[in-house]
Order: structure tokens, then C-alpha cells, then sequence
């Protein structure tokens, strides 16, 4: 076995020192680890609404990231998610991107990977100093945003001073679950339909005012069936605004906004029908929600901010939720971890009570994948 591997070594290195075609293959990938530890701390009715300790240890996630280049070509990406100490291990993001060589200079890409609905949606958690999925994605997009499997073509010209882009999603239906359907009926009918194509597209405008100052517009809109079993259809539009200020690499201020409109059908039981028969009927359900976050970083490692949350149920007419909340955060060296304090009071017309509570959270990274980034 010594010689075979001496052999296999010796050729590595010429191969690698000559240029061989396609070496690329043949580096290791990046590979990171990111953690993410809370310890929370709710107010006792809080608490004991939610059956729930007022204060708690909460380890949320781990996620193992592999990135590299297959070739000059093309990249590859994936995610993958351990949530909790016993949680199952789950594929957040594995895809494929063909970079160039295509016509028109068109990038691809196939597999399952987070859509490009606005611009928080294409984010992992662990990036955002409010910590928690904004309430218009949970109400219309899922309780962890949309990770669908699909293919997304998109492109990105210069027209002027400004950078256009625009990507075309066709993707599987089932990632609309039914964990938003609120009506037992729905949870009865068949569930075995096969999901059918959906799909999506975003058209962003970014333009750089001044060395400091620069700007990015989106609009978003997603259709298609997302219940084959009983014919449901859902349209969904929205739009997007980043606008951020960055003279130096240890000052900058951001502000994300993003507002969404879903109009979806439903399915709601008669009064007084016999639910063992079926009797329900279908209605279009209209939604709208906004999300608003401010930050100001300074220093590099010091990061402040503020956010206002609102949506409507995309299932239950006049039902609203509404959250406001500030964080606090550092990263005592470059962004490899980050120490966070996160205050949230929430209301909602789903629930009987108010959830109010403080969040302190750790974040760290092993390998080039940043926890948070400005």
C-alpha cells in the first residue's frame, strides 16, 4: 500500500503544480461550522402562559457549511442543520450554481436553496441582529421561510449606473406545507396529491450613490397551487428597500424594509355542517404585512438597532400580530462570534396573552463563514 500511495501523492502534486484541467476538483471545500446558543428570559406571565421556565438555556442550532468551486464554471453549495442537542439533521440548503458559459450571460441554479423572495428570505437566522424570522415571512412564506427545491435562472446587467437583476424561480409546490391551515377540514381531505410547479420572479435595482451611500429596490411576485388536493392557489406579492451608509470599514448604518400581500385560498367549513361529510367551502383570504429593522454599527465590533414587525393571518381574516423589539450586540474579534442582547414584546389576536422577553445569544464560527456580517 506504501508504494500506490506514494504514486497517488507525487501525481497530486504534479498535477497540481502543472495546471491540470479541472483541479479545481480536487481541493477540499470550505467547510464551516456555525453555532447558536440562547439563554431567555420572560417575564413569569409570559412564562406561564407558555408553560415555559422564565428563564431557560436553549441551544438552537447547528449548521456544517460546504462551498467550493467544481470547476471554473460552477460552485456548489450546502447547509446542513442540526437543531437542538437531539434535533434531526436537516438539509437547509444544497445547490448547484453554473456562474458562466451560459448565453446571454444567464447563472443556474438547481437544488434546494433558500428563494429569492425579497431579501431577507435568501438569509440564514444567524445574520440578522433581531434573531428571529420577521412575522409577515411565518405568515406567508412558512415558520422558517421558503427553502424549496427548484432551478432559478437570473441575470444581472448594467443599465447606466445601476445594477438590474432579475432571476425566474420554477420550484415544488409542497414547500407551502399546511402548518399555516388552521381549519380541521383542510387537515382531513387527502393529502397524497402530488405537489405541483410553482413559481417566482425578483427584479432589484442597486445603485451606489457615493463612496458611502448606496441603495437597493426589489419587487418580488410568487403564484401557482399550493394544495393540489383541494385546488388552493395562493399569489403573493412584495417589495423590498435597503438603503445603507458605509464610509469606512468600521461604521455603517442600514435600514431593511420589506412589506408583503398574500391572496390565498382557503378552505373554511359551513356552519353547522357535518364535518364528517366534508361540507366546506373554498374562499380567497387577502393578507398584509411589513417588516421594519434599523441598525447603526460602529466600531466594527459594536452593532445597535430597532425593529417593528406586523402582519395579517394569511389564513384568518382580520386576525393581525404584531411585534416590536431593540438589540444589542459585539464581536470581540472580526465576526468569528458575536454576543447579542434581543428585547421583543409581541401581540397577537391568535393568542390570549402577550409574550414579552430578553434573548441573550451567542453565535460563533469555525472556518469563513461569518455568523454577521454589515
Amino acid at each position: 500500500m506504501r508504494v500506490p500511495m506514494f504514486v497517488a501523492l507525487f501525481g497530486l502534486l504534479v498535477c497540481t503544480r502543472a495546471g491540470c484541467p479541472h483541479a479545481q476538483t480536487l481541493v477540499n471545500p470550505d467547510v464551516s461550522v456555525v453555532g447558536d446558543m440562547r439563554v431567555n428570559f420572560r417575564t413569569s406571565k409570559t412564562a406561564d402562559s407558555l408553560g415555559v421556565n422564565e428563564v431557560q438555556f436553549e441551544f438552537r442550532e447547528v449548521e456544517f457549511n460546504f462551498n467550493a468551486y467544481l470547476n471554473p464554471y460552477m460552485r456548489a453549495d450546502a447547509f446542513v442543520g442540526i437543531h437542538g442537542t437531539h434535533g434531526e439533521v436537516e438539509v437547509e440548503e444544497a445547490s448547484i450554481t453554473v456562474l458562466r458559459g451560459l448565453p446571454l450571460g444567464l447563472q443556474l441554479k438547481a437544488g434546494k436553496y433558500l428563494l429569492d423572495f425579497g431579501r431577507i428570505n435568501t438569509q440564514h437566522p444567524h445574520q440578522w441582529g433581531w434573531i428571529e424570522w420577521p412575522l409577515v415571512h411565518r405568515a406567508m412564506l412558512g415558520e422558517e421561510g421558503l427553502w424549496p427545491v427548484g432551478a432559478q435562472l437570473s441575470s444581472l446587467q448594467a443599465v447606466g449606473e445601476t445594477a438590474v437583476r432579475l432571476s425566474v424561480n420554477a420550484f415544488m409546490g409542497d414547500a407551502f406545507a399546511h402548518e399555516h391551515q388552521h381549519d380541521e377540514a383542510a387537515d382531513e381531505h387527502d393529502d397524497n396529491a402530488p405537489a405541483e410547479i410553482m413559481g417566482s420572479a425578483r427584479l432589484s435595482l442597486f445603485r451606489s450613490f457615493t463612496d458611502a451611500w448606496s441603495a437597493e429596490l426589489g419587487g418580488s411576485y410568487l403564484a401557482g397551487t399550493y394544495d393540489p388536493a383541494e385546488d388552493l392557489d395562493v399569489g403573493l406579492a412584495g417589495v423590498d428597500w435597503k438603503l445603507k451608509w458605509r464610509p469606512d470599514t468600521y461604521r455603517a448604518f442600514i435600514w431593511t424594509v420589506e412589506a408583503m400581500r398574500s391572496d390565498r385560498d382557503v378552505v373554511h367549513e359551513h356552519e353547522g355542517a357535518d364535518t364528517s361529510e366534508h361540507d366546506h367551502h373554498i374562499e380567497k383570504t387577502a393578507a398584509f404585512g411589513a417588516f421594519s429593522a434599523v441598525e447603526m454599527h460602529f466600531r466594527r465590533v459594536w452593532d445597535v438597532g430597532g425593529y417593528f414587525d406586523y402582519t395579517q393571518d394569511a389564513q384568518i381574516d382580520g386576525a393581525e400580530t404584531t411585534a416590536f423589539g431593540t438589540w444589542f450586540g459585539y464581536m470581540p474579534a472580526e465576526e468569528t462570534a458575536r454576543f447579542s442582547v434581543v428585547y421583543r414584546h409581541e401581540t397577537s389576536d391568535l393568542r390570549e396573552f402577550d409574550i414579552d422577553g430578553v434573548v441573550f445569544q451567542i453565535v460563533w464560527a469555525l472556518g469563513p463563514h461569518k455568523p454577521h456580517s454589515f
